[in-house]
């Protein structure tokens, strides 16, 4: 279903260029929507870290969610609308947090990854894949293929945090912090738990303004 205006225009007129039946036009314009969404998500959550004066750690966050979410998958709301929001508003304020505790030392920063990377693994190990009723993972070897990667992806953030705590950049301690809250964020995504806030999140009521048919 697409809400914005924009997304209906463009695909009628793309519609009518190609010859596209009702029916695709719909799910074009979904399509569309879905995208725009994405890019804007993107610049906000990055505008909003900029805002926040933790635009590394944000973008750290972002890059580690989107490494996991088409390999573990997770919870996650039926709306594009709702998922933004909920990506605008978490990372920078995870990026934030991370902020916080790098400034308590080396040392908690190496206690928050260890913790993480710990979950992190035991969860990809458990829990990941997780599919939705929507996209169903059919295949066992793709299923497996996709364990394998989330595990993968693990391991390459314990290298990367054991090069963060060792390079003299000043934001590499907020790097480190932010990598690890934002993969206990994703851990937390894989549990019943995860799907519990994201489902209650989907009972929140949007209002749509009312089409006027003449």
């Amino acid at each position: 279903m697409s809400y914005l205006a924009f997304s209906r225009s463009w695909a009628g007129y793309l519609s009518r260029k190609t010859g596209l039946p009702a029916e695709q036009e719909t799910v074009l314009a979904y399509v569309i929507e879905v995208l725009a969404l994405n890019l804007l998500n993107i610049v906000f959550t990055l505008m909003l870290g900029v805002i926040l004066g933790v635009l590394p750690g944000t973008a750290a966050c972002l890059v580690t969610a989107i490494l996991f979410r088409h390999s573990a998958g997770g919870a996650h709301s039926n709306s594009p609308w709702r998922c933004a929001a909920i990506t605008i508003t978490v990372f920078p304020l995870l990026a934030l947090l991370g902020s916080y505790f790098s400034r308590l030392g080396q040392e908690v920063a190496d206690m928050m990854s260890a913790g993480a990377l710990g979950v992190g693994m035991i969860t990809m190990i458990i829990l990941a894949p997780m599919d939705s009723p929507n996209a169903p993972i059919i295949s066992h070897l793709r299923r497996r293929k996709l364990k394998v990667i989330s595990i993968a992806f693990v391991m390459l953030l314990t290298v990367l945090a054991l090069f963060l705590r060792e390079i003299r950049w000043q934001n590499a301690g907020m790097i480190q912090s932010c990598i690890a809250l934002t993969l206990m964020w994703i851990s937390f995504m894989l549990t019943n738990w995860g799907h519990k806030l994201m489902s209650f999140v989907d009972k929140i009521p949007i209002k749509r303004r009312k089409e006027v048919v003449e």
